[in-house]
Parts: structure tokens; sequence; C-alpha cells
């Protein structure tokens, strides 16, 4: 006879939710999916270890049941499901859908009924039942045929829960379990039983009367007290029993013979495992896709011959479409070395290698790139790449310059998702494809026995590659799509795929730095770095080192115990080595005690020292003699972007020592064009322009477009002064709160950067709203718009999903609320900078003058540029960087040149 598991879908997701309600699980945007997580791994577990004949899932319907009509009370005590858990059950239904597993919901019933009904009617064709759940109401079903099957914990064994365990648990049998709870009541129910008799109680007399009807003809036998109790709550005893007692006739539309075993749909099942990111679960499906891939037929050629080579090329020109990609030998493209190209078409995918021996085409690569440049340049075809911008700049170091790529992949699925966490090929290939790539380690290696590509067996790195471009044509449809479904087609042509030369070029071009410059200030910092140590090792008594936040910590709060003198003793943090020694922690606490002051400003020479002037030099190229750092499109949420290897993005500039790092950046060497200078062109407080367009703020639109100090003009509102009368703490306590506001500034850090105490700054804050009522007006609208749509979209479409404001932990929705109201303003002010840099590489060309963009540096663009082309270059950039025809306000650019990037700033 065949085995019958039914699954209380409803108990499962109360009992996966707070199993892991504390775990953490969400997706990148996050969007919780703890429950949905235990939920699907429970109903994993379950159907590959018991692999069930016949399965079905119950849930509870939304809204009231019979047990409501006969007593409106009914679960009147039970708290509303966690908003958490109800925006994930229609997901948990989608999982059991996609397993090929009926879903049954009743209107007026609860999934109890349902799962009786369906257990009674199993049993009476001799059909063994096993129902999942955990609730003690399911034991009135069970008999010799049918038993509980509880398995909520991930870890756990799963416990058979049979006749026995009925007695066990009741004292009686399976049939008088609805008696005993009648009594005893159900709190979380709100079932009411006889108020005053427990759970003992209750077993004590139906063992004793077996039944509701005996207990209530024999209460003369009762103890005077007990009789008291069941004549006072006769009725809610008779209605108790009612409400207990599952319904076993439900109407259902399924038949018994309708059933069967689950019947996973692999690409569905994909498809919501990556929507949910259960990365291992994603990675099960794609272990199974991949063996299936792998063992189907795959037209993957390795281009040996001239022959093969002509006919791979006359294949790629006759379609409109193909992808690229390239194999080298280091991850830095100004460094790397050529190994190979593969090539791909629908069905189709070639790996032609540079290092044959003999070489493919005679004279090697540079002879074999001459073949392949008409199919390269020709600008009748669009090519397809994932991290273009690498590729592009590999071939233009070997000579041969594309024109720019069609489509990139890793850009297309950041503008689809900016949020999530990678888009490299491996994670888009898991993500969209369900395919686990060949890992570049397998062939490679890391650590210390890492090699190069090119000493790779060939036959190796051909199926590698091959793979990549295959994988970049096939994700090259997939998001084709989910542009469109995003709305982010628009973002994605106007503006980020153009982008991608820019930044290609701005690469290659580098930046010259001061090498002699650097060694002098690393010689001046390592000398104020002992000065610095001696005189904290004299104020603390003793030697000590001073880089040991452990031993620092003890010399401290234990032997100096500043906690004492800065009042705060007990208010030390500690950490799991000793006391906390953070920068923000020292000086918002300590900041004002010697020692402390000492210990920041060596830590902030010594990290300046180690990350900037010792570091910089190791990044100069040996044959451009200048450092060119990688420009990411694809990292931060907003559009911003990021630059690496070195980071010049970081170089402070608040203080001297950090401005005069910049001193050490400087333009080429003087030529024939006469000398050169850097020209810096920085946004005049862009993001509080772009606030004041999006909120309509009269009096900051005004501020602006008068070209007034919009810090003073805040302060002259805020604080009730004329012009003229703003004190120089008033107008840096209105610049706080304006910037403040794009950053989700709450009182506490209001308070910590002006020096108000918490209630001035919770003052200070309230009045900023009253005088610029817009602003709040603004925030408001733009988080109830957010809370309906789930997302933020900045002034020329890109769009952030922000599911998690409506989350019930306070904490993961403030900094929701907080990422809601800064994207909008700095993802446009992102956007606004990348269309410039477009314009000003494209009017540059056009005006054919030598000036050259080097840098993007937040609202900053820095060029090098002829002394004799300075009005000139000067002028075209200001025309491209201050048009914006979606603000109400102009925006304003601030120029400065000179001889290094201090004196341009």
């Amino acid at each position: 006879m065949p085995r019958l598991f039914l699954l209380d879908g409803t108990a499962l997701a109360y009992r996966s939710h707070f199993a892991l309600a504390r775990s953490g699980l969400s997706t990148a945007e996050g969007v919780p999916t703890g429950a949905t997580y235990g939920f699907t791994m429970t109903l994993r577990r379950l159907l590959e270890t018991e692999a069930p004949e016949k399965i079905a899932v119950a849930f509870d319907p939304p809204g009231a049941t019979f047990r409501h009509a006969r007593f409106a009370e009914y679960k009147a005590t039970r708290q509303k499901m966690p908003a958490e858990l109800l925006a994930q059950m229609d997901w948990m239904r989608e999982v059991v859908l996609a397993h090929g597993i009926p879903v049954l919901e009743v209107a007026g019933y609860e999934a109890d009924d349902v799962i009786g009904t369906l257990a009674r009617a199993a049993t009476s064709r001799g059909w063994q039942v096993l129902i999942v759940t955990g609730d003690k109401d399911m034991m009135q079903l069970v008999d010799e045929r049918v038993a509980l099957y509880n398995v909520f914990k991930p870890d756990a064994d799963v416990v058979l829960q049979g006749v026995e365990a009925v007695r066990e648990k009741f004292g009686t049998d399976p049939e008088r379990v609805v008696d005993v709870l009648a009594v005893m009541g159900d709190s979380s129910d709100n079932v009411p039983g006889v108020h005053g008799i427990g759970e003992k109680g209750a077993v004590k007399l139906i063992q004793e009367f077996g039944s509701v009807e005996n207990l209530l003809a024999n209460l003369g036998k009762l103890a005077p007290k007990t009789r008291e109790k069941i004549e006072a709550g006769r009725s809610m005893l008779l209605l108790s029993r009612e409400l207990v007692t599952l319904d076993c006739a439900v109407p259902l539309d399924v038949d018994l013979d309708a059933l069967g075993p689950a019947h996973p749909d692999a690409e569905r099942l994909l498809a919501l495992f990556r929507k949910f990111e259960f990365k291992s679960l994603v990675e099960k499906m794609a272990a199974q896709a991949e063996h299936t891939f792998r063992s189907q037929a795959r037209d993957w050629r390795t281009v040996r011959t001239p022959d093969e080579l002509s006919e791979m090329i006359g294949a790629l020109a006759t379609a409109r479409d193909y992808a690229l990609d390239t194999e080298t030998t280091s991850l830095f493209p100004m460094e790397a070395r050529l190994v190979g190209l593969s090539f791909a078409l629908p069905g189709r995918a070639w790996y032609v290698p540079c290092n044959l021996d003999p070489p493919l085409v005679p004279g090697g690569t540079s002879a074999l790139l001459e073949e392949l440049r008409p199919l390269l340049t020709d600008p009748a075809h669009a090519r397809t790449g994932q991290n273009t911008k690498y590729d592009w700049i590999v071939l233009a170091r070997h000579g041969l310059r594309l024109p720019p790529p069609q489509f990139d992949t890793m850009v297309a699925s950041f503008c689809v998702s900016g949020a999530e966490r990678g888009h490299g090929i491996d994670e888009l290939a898991l993500r969209y494809l369900g395919l686990k790539k060949i890992p570049t380690r397998d062939l490679i290696g890391r650590g210390k026995t890492e090699i190069t590509m090119d000493m790779v067996p060939i036959e190796r790195v051909a199926e590698y590659a091959c793979e990549d471009a295959d994988a970049t044509l096939r994700l090259k449809a997939v998001l084709e799509k989910e542009l469109d479904a995003s709305g982010s087609r628009t973002l994605f042509e106007t503006l980020e795929m153009p982008l991608v030369p820019v930044l290609a070029s701005m690469e290659e071009r580098g930046i010259r730095v001061d090498l002699d410059l650097l060694e002098r200030l690393g010689k001046e910092m390592e000398q104020e770095l002992q000065s610095l140590v001696f005189r904290i090792q004299e104020l603390a008594g003793e030697n000590f080192n001073v880089n040991s936040p452990k031993a620092l910590g003890q010399v401290l709060f234990e032997k100096l115990r500043i906690q004492d003198r800065a009042g705060e003793a007990r208010k030390v943090k500690r950490t799991s080595i000793g006391f906390a020694t953070d920068a923000e922690m020292l000086g918002d606490r300590y900041g004002d005690v010697e020692i402390v002051k000492l210990v920041l400003e060596y830590r902030e020479i010594a990290k300046l020292r180690g990350t900037y002037v010792d570091a910089l030099p190791r990044h100069v190229h040996p044959e451009t003699g200048r450092i060119h750092c990688s420009f990411s499109q694809v990292s931060a949420a907003t559009g911003r972007l990021a630059s690496s290897d070195p980071n010049l993005q970081n170089i402070p500039v608040r203080s001297p020592r950090g401005r005069r790092l910049r001193e050490a950046f400087v333009p080429r060497e003087p030529d024939r064009s006469g000398r050169w200078l850097l020209l810096a062109a920085d946004y005049n407080q862009i993001e509080l322009r772009v606030m004041a367009h999006l909120s309509g703020d009269q009096h900051l639109q005004r501020a602006f477009a008068q070209g007034e100090d919009v810090h003073a003009a805040t302060a002259m509102r805020l604080f009730g002064v004329l012009p003229g009368m703003i004190t120089r703490e008033q107008r840096a306590q209105a610049k706080v709160i304006n910037f403040g506001l794009l950053y989700g500034m709450g009182p506490q850090r209001v308070a910590r950067e002006t020096g108000l105490s918490l209630a001035e700054a919770r003052g200070f804050i309230e009045r900023y709203f009253r005088t610029f009522p817009a602003v709040r007006e603004w925030r408001e609208r733009l988080l109830a718009e957010a809370r309906r749509t789930g997302y933020v979209e900045t002034l020329l479409g890109r769009r952030r999903r922000m599911s998690e404001l409506n989350s019930s932990d306070s904490r993961t929705r403030t900094f929701a609320e907080n990422a809601a109201v800064n994207t909008p303003v700095q993802g446009s002010s992102a956007d606004l900078i990348k269309r410039a840099m477009i314009q000003v590489e494209r009017r540059l060309a056009h005006a054919r003058l030598s000036a050259q963009m080097l840098l993007q540096v937040h609202d900053e663009l820095v060029f090098e540029v002829p002394e004799s082309e300075l009005e000139a270059t000067r002028e075209i950039v200001r025309a491209a960087m201050e048009e914006a025809p979606e603000l109400a306000l102009p925006l304003q650019v601030d120029f400065g040149a000179g001889a290094n990037w201090l004196e341009a700033h």
C-alpha cells in the first residue's frame, strides 16, 4: 500500500520562521528569506530521505473559518503573523508547486481539516498516512495507519508519533484527544476549555470518565470545586470540543487518485533559488544541470591550423553579433599578456590560442591579431563580452583598438540589480543559467602554487575559454529581457555602456606621480612616527607596542585609566581580545586626552604612509611610468564609481598631510605642446542641489540660483539672524544638518558632529524640518512611494529595490529608510557626473584638443592639459558638466589648475 505524506504548510512555515528568525538570511537587498529557506530544506529533506509515493501540502487560507463563525474570539489572542513571515508565505507555496506537489487550501477550513479529510479517505483504502506536523491537535487523527512525522529541525532525527506516543502525551487513546483538549482548552488558539483545569487535570478526568458526555453525566462524583468549575463552564466546554474537533468532511477539489509523488521542475526551482539567493541550493541544482550540460554534444573547437582559423573567421563574419573573451596572464589589463581569444555564436564556440608551438600563424601573436583585425574592428558587428573594459584594454595594449562594445553582461547585470552581491561571470552563470562554471583556480591553482594561464595545457584552457564565451552569449539573451522587465534599458544603453570605453581610456592613460616627493614624504613621516612613539611611551611610563590594540588598551584603560578622567568609568567598550581602541571610539570619548590625541595622530600618519606613500611607487607601471588604477562601475548600489589598485578616491583631503599627498600627482613632462598642467573640475555641492530639486524647497533653490552660500543661508533661517551676522559655529552646524539629511544622520551623530547635547540636537533637527517643510514632505512622500513600489529611482532612471523598508526589524527598517533617501540624491549625482564624463570625452575629441581626462574622484574630474589649451578645455568641460536639463536649478563647477593635484584642487 502507498504512503501518503500530508504536510501542514502553515505550521511548517511558522516553525521555520522562528527557527531561523535570528539567522539573518536575506537577499543582497535585505529581503528576509529565513522562513522560506527552512521550509524548503525541510521539504527537500523529506523528499530525499522518504521519496513519498504520494504527497500534498495544505495551507491555512486567508480569512475566517467556520470556527470563527461559532466563536468570534477564536484565535483572537494570537499575535498577527509577523510581517517578514507573511511576505514569504506565497514564496513557500511557489516552492511546493515547483516541486510538483499540489497545494491544498479550502476557504472556511483550516489546513488541519483538509489533512484530516485526506487522512480518513486514505486509511479507508488501507493506505499508510504520515502527517508532517508538530501540532498536538493532530494527534486525534492517529491510529494504526496514521502517524505524525515530526521533523522541523534540519539536523534532528525524525520523530514518528503513533498510538503509544498519544497515550504517553494525553494518557488516553487518540479518539479521546478531543475530549482532553476540550477540557484543558488551548491558549494558543484561544479555545477556552474549563477555566481552572489544566492539562494534568483534564487528562485525569478523561481517564476516569472516558469522554466529555460521560463527565457531564457524572458531575455528582466529582470533588465540589471541580464540579463547580465544570458546571460554570459547561457551555464553553461543549463549544471547545467543537472547536478542537477536526472536520474530516471538507469538500475537496482533488481526488486521492490524483495525488502522486513529487515531480520537481528543475528550471522553475532554479529560478526560485536564484531569486531567494539560496546559493547552496543553486549550486546543487547547477551541479545537476552541469552534469547534463557537459554530457551533451557541444560544438566547441580549438583552432590549431590556418584553415580552421579561416573557417572560424568566415562563420563569425556572417554573424551580426558574437561574444568575445580573452585569456591572459594577469588580472591587471595593463600588465596582462594575451594567451588566447575565445568567440561564440549560438550553439558554437572557438578558442584561438596565442601560445601554440609552432604558432598558429607565422609571426606569433602580433601576426595572429592582424589576421583577426578585420573581424574584430569591423563596426558592422556587435560584440558582446563580460567586463569588456578589461578585454578592450588588453587588446589595445597588443596593438588592436576595437570599436566600443555593444553589450557587456557585467554592466547589464548591474543595471538590472545593482545591489546584488556579485556580477562576475561565475555568479551570473550560476544565477541566470544554472551553470556552475569551471573555476579559474582549477586551471591555475591558488596561493604559492599558482601559475599563469599560459602554463596550462591548451585543451584545458580551450574548454574553460569556450565555456566563458558560450555563457556570455547566453547571458546576453537572458539579460536583454531583464533590462526591459526592470525598466533599465535606457540607463544601460545611454549611460552605462557609453561609459565603458571612457573608463577604458582613463585606465590606459593613468596618471604620473612624483616618486622623489613620495620618498621625501616617507622619510618625513618615519621621523614623525618615531617621535610620536617616544612621546606616547613617555606619557604611558613604559615601552609597549603602539600598534597592538591589546597592549594599547591595557595601557589606556588599566594603567592610565583614561576613562576616569573622562568621567565614563562604566562605558569602556571591550572586544574579544581586550579593550576597544578603534579610532571612532577613542576620538569620540577620549579625544581631549593628550595620549589619545597622539595615538590618533600616529595612526593617521601610519595609515597614510602604508596605504599611499609606500604603496603608490609599487603601482607605477614600468613601461609608462604612470599609475593605472581600475575604475569599477558595478561596485556601489547608488551607481557611484569606485577605484582600486590603488584606490585614489579615499585619499584624505581634510588633513594637511592628506592634502600633501595630492602634491605627488603631477602632469606629464613638458613636450612640443609646451608645459602641461593638471586641471580639476569639481561640482559645487551637487548632492545638495539635487536634493533641493527633488524636494522642491524654494528657499534652498533660491539660495543656489542666486549663488549664495547655502550653508550660511540655511543657518540664517535656522537661527533667525541677518546675513553677515552668522557665526562660524552656526554655519558649521547648518552644514552638518544639510549633509546629514542625505546620509540618515540621527540626533546622536548630529550631537557628536556639532558639539550639541542630545536634546539640543533633537531640537535642532526638528527646527530644520519646521524651517524647510518641503524637505520633510519630500522624505515622507519618497518613503511612502518606495514602500508601495518596492524601489527608489534616480533622475536618470536607475532603480534600487528597497523591500526591507517594510521589515519588522526596526534597525533594518531604519537603515533602509536612510538608504532610500540617500540613493536618489547620491545616485542622481553619480549619474550626472557619468553623463558629463561621456560628453567631455566626446567634445574634447571633436575639438581635437590634447587634454585628457585621467581621474574621477566622487564629484571631481581631473585632466591633464597643455597650458596653451587650458581655457578652451575649461570651457568644454564646464559646458558638459553644467548641462542638466532634469534639474530645476543650475549646476556649478569649480575649477583649479596647477603643477600638481594639490595646486589644481
